[in-house]
């Protein structure tokens, strides 16, 4: 029998739903009683992550820190240094916070990243010539590179430049480590670069980790 592709998806079972609502209703009924409670994520300032966890610390009186790698973030929440860890589904590493055994998966939400693209300095003059090209950006989004580069520089070989954050790779266009960088908005303003291509943000679900004994978590906060 064919399957038909015009159907609508199956509704949400009712007892899941409300299952989901009574574990996420708990979580932030815990934040509420203890303002503060920590929460790690990747930095520094305006990366997506730290703008993902800002939303959350806002809608929960939470404490962010920043870490340089998400390797750092996995460290202090197994640590305890941190209470939460807060890591997007788009990162590599992912499936080392949920199948780890003294951590727990205890919500999600989904949140648009800013606006992503390929950068170069202000004030450099165009890239001329056919040579290779030195490109910084994290492995999560160098295919972005591919999607956006001008006729121009898309035959051109690239000779990445690795960086823990878009912000990180920012930095390193803006020092001259690389000729362009793959970066988001807040990475553009804050390091005077201009964009070559760009593309509006992704949709993103935000993963939400703490330690087995932390009390459990659900779906995703009403913004």
């Amino acid at each position: 029998m064919a399957m038909r592709t015009d159907a609508a998806p199956p509704a949400l079972p009712e007892a899941l739903g409300e299952e989901y609502t009574a574990r996420w209703s708990e979580l932030a009924g815990r934040w509420a009683a203890r303002p503060g409670t920590t929460l790690g994520t990747l930095g520094p300032a305006g990366t997506s992550s730290e703008l993902a966890a800002r939303f959350l610390a806002g809608e929960h009186g939470l404490s962010v820190r920043l870490f340089a790698t998400f390797d750092d973030v996995f460290d202090q929440l197994l640590g305890g240094q941190v209470e939460f860890a807060l890591v997007p589904s788009a990162y590599q590493g992912l499936t080392r916070f949920h199948w780890h055994r003294d951590l727990r998966l205890r919500g999600f939400f989904a949140q648009a990243t800013p606006e992503y693209g390929i950068a170069a300095r202000a004030a450099a003059a165009p890239l001329p010539g056919d040579g290779p090209l030195a490109v910084a950006a994290m492995w999560e989004v160098r295919r972005i590179y591919a999607e956006l580069a001008p006729a121009g520089l898309r035959d051109r070989e690239v000779a990445w430049v690795d960086a823990s954050s878009t912000q990180h790779a920012a930095e390193i266009l803006a020092a001259g480590g690389a000729d362009l960088a793959v970066t988001n908005a807040p990475g553009i303003r804050a390091n005077d670069l201009r964009w070559v291509a760009s593309r509006q943000g992704a949709e993103i679900v935000w993963t939400l980790f703490g330690r087995a004994e932390t009390p459990a978590g659900g779906i995703r906060p009403t913004p």
